[in-house]
């Protein structure tokens, strides 16, 4: 009769010739007094116990089972979309294990409930996961070490944000597919001011050694102080460039081919439109040598910085935040990002925006270009770049109309919603692909 107590309960046991029995649920056995022999005794079952169970913001499948005495009542259970496998209350005391719910220890019938936790934003589970919080204020040296679990902080325009720095493992989110609808994997450079967070391409995968979309010049020529510029109006001069710009940079164009073809339909609305990406060209002049901002910053004074002084510097697809310049919602890591994360100019820094999953080079031997500009010496303008394997992410610089690769950064909404996974290569984090978000 053991398998008919899985789902059914003993409601009496009787004997023909006298014999006193009794049913124990204690060790599932007969007890029998004033015994005559002989005597032959009759079990007889009814139905079990019937556990119901209902999900608030999910679904659970059975909705009911019939256990025996003491039994245990499982259940598969599935947040809605929004919702995380986590639970805000429960009833009867069950437990949950991945996208299990067990009631155990059933002794009567029960109605019970669960109610699963609204997912928290990407941002919010940043900070919820990383338990080290730091502040760096020495920039004069590269910062390689490994580590997890933790953030830096920074400000952008007056606001706290969180950065990764070093050799950190666990800044990985795979957003999106392809054209080839292949998996995209990025790293988490920061967050933003608006609670956004700032993303670095990282190809098809966690070990890619060519993690990048494409090689290009950032500007086809070099021979005039306008092509440090993503975009630019006239020539001749940085205010010539910075008014009417409607030129786009070399660069510019590949990046924007590429959002169009593979972002844009299916994830375009999830990326923020309000994010800032800095194209400092705010400068000091020396003899005949122009030195831009970030060459100040981090060559000569090693002090990064995430504010954009100046408007038309400020690219941004909504005019609110910036220039409203952008076609697309997507640019270039700025060398500032990269000082934040451990580089140092004309230093190897084998960081994380260095190093895919197995510690080797995310680009191989290619190196790529970020959206700073350096100099203009009056025959040639350079941009900052960050150098492959030859000399592990360096942050250097070269004349614009050299080809390197072109690795995207592009900034999910405030409001993207944490999904899945804990950031590490293995377990990248995954955000809610709502289609009614409305941020």
């Amino acid at each position: 009769y053991a398998e008919l107590l899985t789902t059914n309960v003993v409601k009496n046991v009787t004997c023909k010739n006298g014999t006193t029995a009794n049913w124990d649920n204690t060790d599932f056995s007969i007890k029998l007094k004033n015994i005559h022999t002989p005597d032959y005794c009759t079990i007889d079952f009814t139905d079990g116990y019937i556990v119901t169970l209902t999900a608030t913001n999910g679904t659970t499948s059975p909705s009911n089972v019939t256990v025996g005495y003491n039994g245990t009542a499982t259940f598969t259970v599935t947040p809605n979309n929004g919702y995380i496998l986590e639970l805000e209350s429960h009833t009867c005391g069950g437990t949950l294990s991945g996208n299990t719910y067990t009631i155990s220890n059933i002794t009567s019938a029960k109605s019970c409930s669960i109610t699963f936790k609204s997912a928290p934003t990407l941002y919010a589970k940043l900070l919820a996961d990383k338990s080290t919080v730091l502040t760096r204020t020495d920039f004069s040296t590269v910062l390689t070490t490994d580590n997890t679990k933790t953030l830096y902080t920074g400000t952008e325009n007056g606001t706290t944000v969180y950065y990764f720095a070093g050799n950190a493992t666990d800044n990985w989110v795979k957003f999106g597919k392809n054209a080839s609808n292949q998996d995209l994997y990025w790293r988490i450079i920061r967050t933003n001011s608006d609670g956004g967070v700032r993303l670095l391409y990282h190809g098809t995968s966690t070990t890619a050694t060519n993690a990048y979309i494409g090689t290009s010049k950032f500007n086809s020529s070099p021979n005039d102080i306008a092509y440090v510029s993503y975009m630019y109006g006239g020539i001749g001069s940085i205010s010539n460039a910075r008014t009417n710009q409607t030129n786009p940079s070399l660069i510019k164009t590949i990046i924007d081919n590429w959002y169009k073809d593979n972002l844009n339909t299916n994830y375009g609305k999830y990326i923020s439109i309000t994010a800032i990406y800095c194209n400092d060209r705010t400068y000091t002049v020396s003899g005949s040598n122009t030195y831009f901002g970030a060459d100040t910053r981090l060559n000569i004074n090693k002090t990064p910085s995430y504010d954009c002084t100046a408007t038309e510097d400020k690219f941004t697809v909504d005019s609110s935040t910036g220039n409203g310049k952008l076609t697309y919602p997507i640019a270039l890591m700025t060398a500032d990002e990269i000082s934040f994360a451990g580089g140092r100019y004309v230093k190897k820094a084998p960081t994380w925006y260095y190093y895919n999953s197995a510690k080797g080079s995310s680009t191989g031997e290619t190196d790529w270009w970020l959206l700073s500009p350096l100099f203009w010496n009056g025959s040639y303008a350079g941009v900052f770049n960050v150098l492959g394997s030859s000399n592990p992410g360096r942050l250097n610089s070269r004349d614009v109309d050299v080809t390197f690769g072109v690795r995207p950064a592009i900034s999910l909404k405030s409001c993207v919603k944490y999904s899945t996974g804990n950031g590490s290569a293995n377990e990248p984090y995954t955000i809610n692909l709502d289609p009614d978000i409305s941020c």
